[in-house]
């Protein structure tokens, strides 16, 4: 009898519906990243998903697709190992572009102040433009797989709207993204994708 896709244990369908959900995600980047000219960061978008270290944490804490693994990873353990090797792998998450301040140097913007109000050691780097779009194309991309049918241009800004709170990412980062998410929103993906090619990654001003 299979097991539950609820536990922990790897199984047959679990190993299927995992597969297919990143690789139809990748697809779907690499799609986005050829229409604004990112062909090699289309190419290679989240290969790390398939080293074993990400990927049998995928199949053993695979839910139908519906969130990522990682949450689940999360609720068994407190952290997850595989999110922590994908985000020091892959430039286009803002979570990579975490850095030590040097004591006494002026750097990248600082991180907020921890819980206890104690300033946080922790700089945040400003992301080159061609991983912001990437991280853009992968927003989008994540938003049509987990809601289908009944995804719409309007769900990219408002999941970053909800979650904006908790990023530890730089201004200049989160200004430029939140202001293409809001071309989406507002214009619909044609006229994104036209932005961020002739304008956004020929490094005009935004």
């Amino acid at each position: 009898m299979e097991q539950s896709v609820t536990n922990n244990r790897i199984t047959w369908r679990k190993v299927k519906g995992h597969l297919k959900t990143i690789t139809e995600h990748k697809l779907l980047v690499m799609s986005g990243c050829f229409r604004i000219g990112l062909y090699w960061q289309g190419l290679t978008h989240d290969l790390s998903k398939y080293m074993p270290s990400e990927l049998l944490e995928g199949f053993r804490y695979y839910e139908d697709g519906k969130s990522s693994p990682n949450n689940g990873e999360r609720r068994d353990k407190g952290y997850s190992e595989a999110w922590m090797h994908h985000k020091g792998r892959n430039r286009h998450h803002f979570e990579y572009w975490l850095d030590y301040r040097e004591p006494g140097k002026k750097g990248a913007a600082a991180a907020p102040k921890d819980a206890c109000g104690v300033p946080s050691s922790l700089q945040v780097v400003q992301m080159p433009r061609r991983y912001v779009a990437e991280m853009l194309m992968d927003r989008i991309a994540a938003s049509k797989n987990y809601n289908k049918k009944t995804y719409t241009q309007h769900d990219s800004l408002a999941y970053f709207e909800k979650g904006k709170g908790h990023y530890l990412m730089h201004p200049q980062t989160r200004k430029e993204l939140r202001g293409m998410l809001r071309i989406l929103d507002e214009r619909g993906e044609d006229e994104l994708v036209r932005f961020v090619k002739e304008y956004y990654l020929k490094g005009y001003p935004i």
